[in-house]
C-alpha cells in the first residue's frame, strides 16, 4: 500500500506555487486518530473591558476597517430586535462559549449594510511530528445572499502566507441554509484532511475568513487537529430515485405510499453515493452496496464494481438496477461502502433510510422534524398587517384513481395564544393549457392552533362534494395547510408564526414543497420552500391492509412519561426499543425552540432510562421527543421552581 499521496479534495483549492512547497517525511507514525491540538475558545475574562481575551498569537484582519471582528461569545442566544433569534449553540464545550462573528452587530447603525470581509488567524501550530493532519470543528451559521456569492473559508499556510490553501467550509448551503440542515442551535461537524498541506510542517497557520454577506452569524467551537486513521472511508451522501416513468425528470423517493399508487409500476432506481478516502493509506477493492429489506427480510441486494481509492480522492458510484415494491410492509434501504482493509471508523461508511407501503397515507416526509419551518410574506413588511391566507404544503403525483379523504400536517411550534387558526386545502394542478394556476378543489373545517398540537400530526377530514375528492391517474395535487396569523408586529410574524415540520431524511432530487403568500400571491415552487421536505400528507380512502400479516401501526419503540413530573431539577425518562437503533431525545419549549438535545447514540433493543438535568431551564411546560430510527413520540413535562 502507498502512504499519503499528494492528491487533494475537490474542495481544497491550492495554488500551483504552493504545491511546490516540500514536506519532510515522518516515518513510523501510526494513524490512530490521536488529537494533538484542541481549542475550545474558553476566552471569558471579566477583567477585560470587552469581557474576553484571546490567547497570545491570535489576531484579526479587518480590511474594511469596520472595527467589529471575530469575537468570543458566551453560552447564550444570538438575538437582535428584528433579524436574528438563535438559541445557544449546543457544542461539546458549550459552557465556556465559542468563537463568533455576529453580523447583525457588525452592521449596527449602517445603512446600507456592508458585506462582511473579516478573518481570524490562529497562532502557529507545530505539526512536524505528525505524518497526517485532520482538521475538525463544530459550527452553526446562516448566510444572507440570494446570489450565493459568499465565501466561508478555512485557509492554511506553512510559509507565513506567501502561499496558502483555501478550503470551502460553507457546506454548499443556499440562502439562509444551515450546515447539513441542522436545527437551530445544533452544530454540524466540519472535517478536512489537510495532510498534503500541514503534515510534517512546524509552522502551520490557520485562518477563518468570511466575505460577501451582510446578515446572520457564524459560530465555531472545539477546533481540533488530529492524525488520520489508517483506513477511513467516509460516505459523503447517498440518494435514490423514484422511477415514475418520466425519463426527463428525476423524482424524489416517497416515505409512505399507498399500495394502490404502485399500480403504475413505480420503482426505486439510480442508487447513488460517494465516498472519500479520509485515511492515511490507499484503500483497495472498495465497493458500494445497496440492500433493501421488507419487514427485516432482504428483498434486494446489489453491489457496485470494486475499485481502489487513493487517499483524499472522492469516488462516486451509481447502481442503476431497480426494485419494485408490490406488498404492504416496512422497508429499509441500507447503503454501505466496504473495502479490503479493516475499517477503523465503520459507522461513517453507511446510511439507512426507510419507506413504507400502506393503504391510505401518501407522504414524502417521515415522522421526524429536523426543522420548524416558518413561512410568511408579511414577515418582511411593515408592522400593522396580519398574515392572512398563507399556504404551505406538498405536491403529490397521482398514479392510480383514488378518493382523497383528509390532509395531515406535523405541527412543530409557533406562538400558541389563540391568535393563529388554520385549515387544510387541496388543489389540482393543471398540466396543459394556457392557465396553469392550481385549482381549489376541497377544504376542511377551521381550527384554532394551541400548544397541545406541537410535536403531533394533526389530521382533518376534507369537506367532500361528491365529485372533487375523486382523483384520476395522471393528476397532480397540492395538499396544503392554510393559516391566518392575527398578530401584526413583525417579530411575532417572523419568528413565532405557525411552524410546520420539515424532514431531511431523504436527499431531494426535485422540489416537493410549495407555498403561497395569500390569495393574491403567486405560488412558490422553488427557492426557499422547495429546498425543504415539508411535512404535509395526503390521505386517501383505502383500508385494505388486512392480509399482509404485518401491523403497520406497530411501534418500533415506546417512551414513558417522565418521573417525577412536575420536577425541579432532574427527571427520569424510560423507553423501550424493539430493534437496535440510534436514539436521541430532544426537548422543546412551547414555541418549538429546541432547548436540549441528547444524543444517546446506537443502543441495543430492550429497556433503557435517561436522567435529564433541567437546572438550566426556566419554569414552564416543555415537550420531549424520543427518536429511534423512523419512530418518534412526544410527551409533555413540567419544570417547577
Amino acid at each position: 500500500m502507498k502512504k499519503l499521496s499528494t492528491l487533494l479534495l475537490v474542495l481544497c483549492l491550492i495554488s500551483q506555487a504552493f504545491a511546490q512547497v516540500g514536506q519532510p517525511a515522518t516515518p513510523g507514525l501510526k494513524g490512530n486518530g490521536q488529537v494533538f491540538y484542541l481549542e475550545t475558545f474558553g476566552w471569558e475574562n471579566p477583567a477585560d473591558a470587552k469581557g474576553w481575551t484571546a490567547p497570545a498569537g491570535y489576531y484579526m484582519i479587518d480590511p474594511k476597517d469596520i472595527g467589529y471582528n471575530w469575537h468570543w461569545w458566551p453560552n447564550d442566544s444570538l438575538a437582535t430586535s428584528r433579524l436574528t433569534k438563535e438559541p445557544p449553540m449546543r457544542s461539546t464545550t458549550a459552557e465556556n462559549g465559542n468563537l463568533c462573528l455576529f453580523l447583525d452587530r457588525y452592521n449596527d447603525g449602517l445603512d446600507p449594510r456592508v458585506d462582511v470581509d473579516n478573518s481570524i488567524v490562529f497562532p502557529p501550530i507545530d505539526c512536524s511530528s505528525h505524518g497526517s493532519v485532520i482538521a475538525r470543528y463544530e459550527t452553526c451559521f446562516m448566510n444572507y445572499n440570494w446570489a450565493g456569492t459568499w465565501q466561508m473559508l478555512m485557509e492554511v499556510s506553512v510559509d507565513n502566507w506567501v502561499h496558502s490553501a483555501q478550503y470551502d467550509v460553507s457546506f454548499g448551503v443556499g440562502h439562509k441554509g444551515r450546515p447539513n440542515n441542522t436545527t437551530p442551535g445544533k452544530p454540524a461537524i466540519y472535517e478536512a484532511n489537510i495532510s498534503d498541506v500541514a503534515a510534517g510542517q512546524s509552522n502551520v497557520l490557520i485562518k477563518f475568513t468570511w466575505r460577501n454577506t451582510s446578515l446572520y452569524f457564524w459560530q465555531i467551537d472545539d477546533f481540533q487537529l488530529s492524525e488520520a486513521f489508517d483506513n477511513d472511508l467516509q460516505m459523503k451522501f447517498a440518494e435514490m430515485e423514484w422511477n415514475d416513468g418520466d425519463d426527463n425528470t428525476a423524482m424524489s423517493p416517497i416515505f409512505m405510499i399507498p399500495k394502490s399508487q404502485l399500480a403504475a409500476g413505480g420503482s426505486l432506481t439510480n442508487f447513488k453515493s460517494a465516498a472519500v478516502n479520509f485515511g492515511e493509506f490507499d484503500q483497495e477493492e472498495v465497493f458500494f452496496s445497496v440492500d433493501i429489506t421488507k419487514n427485516n427480510a432482504s428483498v434486494f441486494h446489489k453491489e457496485g464494481d470494486k475499485k481502489d481509492i487513493a487517499t483524499l480522492i472522492v469516488d462516486t458510484t451509481l447502481i442503476t438496477d431497480s426494485y419494485t415494491p408490490v406488498d404492504f410492509g416496512h422497508y429499509k434501504v441500507s447503503y454501505e461502502f466496504k473495502q479490503k482493509q479493516t475499517e477503523n471508523t465503520p459507522l461513517n461508511n453507511k446510511k439507512e433510510v426507510f419507506f413504507n407501503v400502506n393503504d391510505s397515507v401518501y407522504s414524502h416526509a417521515d415522522d421526524t422534524a429536523e426543522e420548524a419551518f416558518n413561512w410568511g410574506i408579511e414577515a418582511y413588511g411593515t408592522d400593522g398587517l396580519p398574515m392572512l391566507g398563507h399556504l404551505v404544503g406538498t405536491a403529490y403525483k397521482i398514479f392510480a384513481d383514488c378518493e382523497a379523504s383528509s390532509i395531515s400536517a406535523y405541527i412543530a411550534g409557533g406562538m400558541a395564544d389563540g391568535m393563529i387558526d388554520f385549515n387544510f386545502r387541496l388543489f389540482l394542478v393543471p398540466t396543459e393549457g394556457e392557465d396553469l394556476t392550481p385549482i381549489d378543489l376541497l377544504t376542511t373545517s377551521n381550527y384554532v392552533y394551541d400548544s397541545t398540537m406541537i410535536g403531533k400530526w394533526i389530521t382533518i377530514g376534507l369537506d367532500k362534494d361528491g365529485e372533487s375528492e375523486f382523483l384520476k391517474a395522471g393528476d397532480k395535487v397540492y395538499a396544503c395547510l392554510e393559516y391566518n396569523n392575527q398578530h401584526t408586529d413583525i417579530i411575532s410574524k417572523r419568528y413565532e408564526s405557525l411552524k410546520i415540520g420539515a424532514d431531511y431524511s431523504f436527499r431531494l432530487l426535485d422540489p416537493v414543497s410549495v407555498a403561497r403568500g395569500d390569495d393574491y400571491s403567486a405560488w412558490t415552487t422553488g427557492g426557499y420552500p422547495a429546498e425543504r421536505n415539508i411535512m404535509v400528507r395526503l390521505n386517501i380512502n383505502d383500508h385494505s391492509n388486512i392480509n399482509d400479516g404485518v401491523d403497520l401501526t406497530r411501534s418500533s419503540a415506546s417512551v414513558g412519561q417522565n418521573y417525577p413530573n412536575p420536577f425541579n431539577r432532574t427527571t427520569d425518562i424510560s423507553y423501550e426499543l424493539v430493534n437496535d437503533s440510534d436514539v436521541s431525545i430532544t426537548v422543546m419549549d412551547l414555541t418549538g425552540r429546541v432547548v436540549m438535545d441528547v444524543q444517546k447514540g446506537f443502543q441495543s433493543s430492550g429497556k433503557h432510562n435517561i436522567q435529564l438535568d433541567a437546572s438550566g431551564l426556566d419554569a414552564g411546560i416543555y415537550l420531549y421527543t424520543l427518536k429511534s430510527g423512523s419512530f418518534t413520540e412526544t410527551k409533555r413535562m413540567t419544570v417547577s421552581r
